[in-house]
């Protein structure tokens, strides 16, 4: 028996928890180079907040890596794994990527990341391992976003024999996250389901045909979860895709709020804590304060408190502990 898994078990129902479940995830850059390193950090955050699930949150480029992608490690808790190399250099370097030949090396490693997480947690709380979707991959490959914009404006089926590719790669890559001891997968659109870079109708052609080839790959997870990121965002793109739970900024102006988006998706929701002015820079009272209010106005929507993002890591320790002391006395 999980008291965690119950309690999202209950939300994902639509009954009454004990108590509204939360979780919060962040990057540690300084042990992210390993599944040693990332398993035991993971596993550690885990320890010391007590959360209702796991976001495994390994390093940004991991996915790229495979592709020729060279990068360098940082040893310190606030500077990120840094990408000095892209494998997409000019646009007709998409004509040659269905030759580029692949390396699972930084897949493998976090397949290890994930059995030995599970190892130590065992059944005691979903984990849920990340992975960006392939529009999202695709982006990472080249030095700047505008060069994949333009890629499928001038040569939309190049794009598509690439996204094809990462699909398949990522679709497998899934399945086995599963296999390692993953509950679900944390799919992330990252900056392209937003208008700020495309138009709807691109992404209902170039992402989300894809994105749910990797889903219904999965479609029997019990807690697949869908983040939808930035501002101005496509949520009513994703009504029908087939995960249990989404999450993204609510708390963004520019975005539909948690009762609108669940109005809207018919889903659970993930989300309602800001994570970008509140959780970083408020104090711990106003935190407490913030959640308590968020869990009122949102008293008939399928709800598990979370950010709208991956926090930062120098999101202040008692704020953190604010978050999670707040749903115990609500």
């Amino acid at each position: 028996m999980s008291i965690h898994k119950d309690r999202i078990r209950a939300v994902l129902k639509g009954e009454r928890p004990d108590r509204i479940p939360i979780s919060l995830w962040r990057h540690f850059y300084e042990k992210e180079a390993t599944a040693e390193g990332l398993a035991e950090v993971m596993i550690d955050f885990q320890k010391k907040y007590d959360w209702d699930f796991m976001k495994v949150n390994p390093r940004a480029s991991y996915h790229i890596e495979g592709w020729g992608a060279k990068v360098e490690f940082n040893h310190g808790p606030l500077k990120k794994t840094e990408v000095v190399e892209y494998p997409i250099k000019k646009a007709d370097d998409w004509k040659r990527f269905e030759v580029l030949k692949f390396s699972r090396e930084a897949l493998e490693e976090q397949l290890k990341a994930l059995s030995l997480i599970k190892k130590r947690v065992k059944d005691d709380l979903f984990v849920v391992q990340a992975i960006f979707t392939p529009l999202s991959i695709a982006g990472d490959l080249v030095i700047e976003e505008k060069d994949l914009v333009r890629g499928l404006k001038e040569n939309p089926q190049i794009i598509h024999s690439a996204l094809e590719i990462i699909t398949d790669i990522f679709s497998d890559f899934a399945v086995k996250c599963l296999n390692a001891g993953a509950d679900g997968i944390f799919l992330a659109t990252t900056e392209w389901a937003t208008k700020e870079l495309l138009t709807e109708k691109e992404y209902l052609e170039f992402g989300k045909p894809y994105d749910l080839e990797i889903l219904r790959k999965i479609e029997s997870a019990e807690f697949n979860i869908l983040h939808v990121c930035k501002s101005n965002n496509f949520l009513s793109l994703f009504v029908d895709y087939p995960v249990k739970v989404v999450n993204w900024n609510a708390a963004d102006l520019t975005n539909l709020d948690l009762k609108e988006g669940a109005k809207l998706l018919n889903k659970a929701v993930l989300g309602g804590i800001d994570h970008e002015k509140l959780l970083l820079n408020g104090t711990p009272d106003e935190v407490s304060k913030k959640i308590k209010e968020v869990v009122e106005r949102n008293h008939d929507v399928r709800l598990i408190l979370g950010p709208g993002c991956t926090i930062s890591p120098q999101t202040p320790e008692e704020n953190l502990k604010a978050a999670r002391r707040a749903v115990e006395v609500l």
